[in-house]
């Protein structure tokens, strides 16, 4: 048989049934099963869709001799002879990716012993380009290399409680998977970071790396890969390392303890990345007032980030309280496309500022603005600032601010032709003061005709029960104005148009 033509069987079978793609279409694989059986030409590449991706290891242990003994766990319960191991070896090349259950009780440690007494030299299944490595078992941790070799691009691990075997088993990763693309190893603990550090160093093909806390030699390492698409770590050490992010097209996500923590943690530190976000694990109520400042010297071109969050990770009732004057920074940041600052209470922002981000930053896509708390300090923006950014920032679609939405003078002051945005999807006002539903829904229903709706925090504290009825009522009217005002442009293009096809007669 062509290769062309065993390559063109295999195609059609993946369209029959794609493990990648469909894990749970049993009839698909039963198809598949069934060409596979029909003739020696489909046989391998049948074969080759079906063993594709394993979720555990029983398939391979029930092909060569295995079984399942009194507690269901699987066992070979005597030795594995030539005839098996081929038999093994036939279908483990097979394997390209692998899931290592985190329920991995069927399962004695006897099993895992004696397959990693597989007689081949390299990993037990040469050709796995990915595996997830779900099991916390320390007994089974130190077999982990076995599955690793050269043909591995993507290795994900979670471990819950370490050890000093799990260490070792980290540590000494690389040598065994060279070519690594994407390693991943969230929320690992403090004590972790040595071992997952002496692995990150060997890995100069990196893609993904998301990882907990890295030393200072591996975060010098990933800072240099020109590779690097995505970058996870955590701040845990303080200590202020000189550092040189120069990964542009990486999105960098960073978990800091608090923000005055990392106001430390940059000192040093110079980033060329177009994508940064912080989570921030706890709030210990200080906000450096130079926090911006400081970012922003970090950036040797502030004008190439693209994206800047800032999110709490932990819920709490302490409240970041942001100003114009911190904030000001920003406005440098002037390709920013997105910005988060949703958790942020931003209370004491004003409509000067919203409107000098606007005209400095006016590609803008999604902009998030402290409308994710329920504050009870009033805020200093009003309509005029988002009006504002409606008029400069011509591509938002998604917008969240918090701002006082009343009106001390005649609404339709804001209504200004220049600032109707119709690609405005998404619009959230968080805990956003209002008196008059009426008004508002008939500013916002000319202003952003096409939002799916109002957001706006619910179930909150008795002083913003009122709030909450008024934000309510504005989102049952809104979609009713919205047609009644477009019926009535269209109403007026049609009598426009009746009035001039009339005067055009002789």
């Amino acid at each position: 048989m062509h290769h062309w033509i065993q390559d063109v069987a295999q195609l059609i079978f993946e369209f029959v049934y794609d493990p990648f793609r469909t894990e749970e279409d049993r009839e698909g694989r039963i198809t598949v099963v069934g060409l596979a059986r029909t003739c020696r030409a489909f046989k391998d590449p049948a074969l080759d869709v079906l063993w594709a991706q394993l979720h555990s290891l029983d398939a391979l242990v029930l092909c060569s001799g295995g079984k399942r003994d009194g507690n269901n766990k699987l066992i070979w319960d005597r030795p594995l002879y030539d005839a098996n191991w081929r038999i093994l070896a036939q279908y483990g090349k097979r394997v390209r990716l692998l899931t290592i259950s985190s329920q991995l009780n069927t399962w004695d440690i006897s099993t895992m012993q004696l397959l990693s007494c597989f007689p081949d030299p390299g990993p037990i299944l040469p050709n796995l380009t990915k595996l997830n490595w779900l099991s916390d078992r320390e007994d089974f941790f130190p077999f982990l290399r076995r599955f690793c070799g050269p043909s591995l691009t993507a290795l994900s691990l979670s471990p819950i409680s370490w050890s000093v075997r799990k260490y070792a088993a980290i540590a000494s990763l690389a040598p065994s998977c060279p070519f690594l693309k994407e390693f991943t190893c969230i929320d690992a603990e403090d004590s972790s970071m040595q071992a997952i550090s002496e692995a990150v160093v060997g890995w100069n093909r990196l893609q993904v790396l998301q990882v907990g806390p890295l030393d200072e030699k591996a975060l010098i390492h990933a800072g240099s890969l020109q590779t690097l698409q995505d970058l996870r770590f955590s701040v845990s050490d303080l200590r202020s390392p000189v550092l040189e992010f120069c990964s542009p097209h990486a999105t960098m996500k960073i978990s800091i303890p608090s923000p005055s923590s990392f106001y430390t943690f940059i000192q040093n530190i110079h980033f060329s990345t177009q994508r940064l976000h912080l989570f921030c694990q706890r709030y210990d109520g200080m906000f450096p007032e130079l926090f911006f400042s400081r970012l922003k010297a970090c950036f040797r071109n502030p004008g190439e980030l693209l994206e800047l969050g800032l999110v709490k990770t932990i819920h709490h009732n302490k409240s970041i309280i942001l100003s114009s004057i911190m904030l000001r920074p920003l406005v440098s940041f002037k390709g920013l496309n997105y910005l988060n600052l949703a958790d942020l209470c931003t209370s004491h922002i004003d409509d000067t500022f919203l409107e000098e981000m606007a005209v400095s930053c006016p590609n803008l896509h999604d902009l998030y603005l402290g409308d994710k708390g329920r504050w009870l300090i009033a805020p200093r923006a009003t309509f005029d600032g988002v009006v504002s950014l409606l008029k400069h920032c011509r591509q938002l679609s998604s917008l969240g601010i918090f701002f006082n939405a009343t009106f001390k003078s005649d609404f339709t002051d804001v209504l200004q032709a220049d600032a109707i945005n119709l690609n405005i999807r998404n619009f959230s006002v968080g805990a956003s003061p209002i008196s008059d539903p009426m008004n508002v829904t008939v500013v916002l229903s000319s202003l952003i005709p096409n939002a799916i709706c109002i957001n706006h925090c619910a179930q909150g504290s008795a002083e913003l029960r009122d709030m909450e009825e008024r934000w309510d009522t504005v989102n049952t009217w809104f979609k009713p104005f919205v047609s009644a005002r477009k019926h009535s442009w269209e109403q007026g293009w049609l009598d426009g148009k009746a009035v001039v096809e009339k005067n055009a007669l002789p």
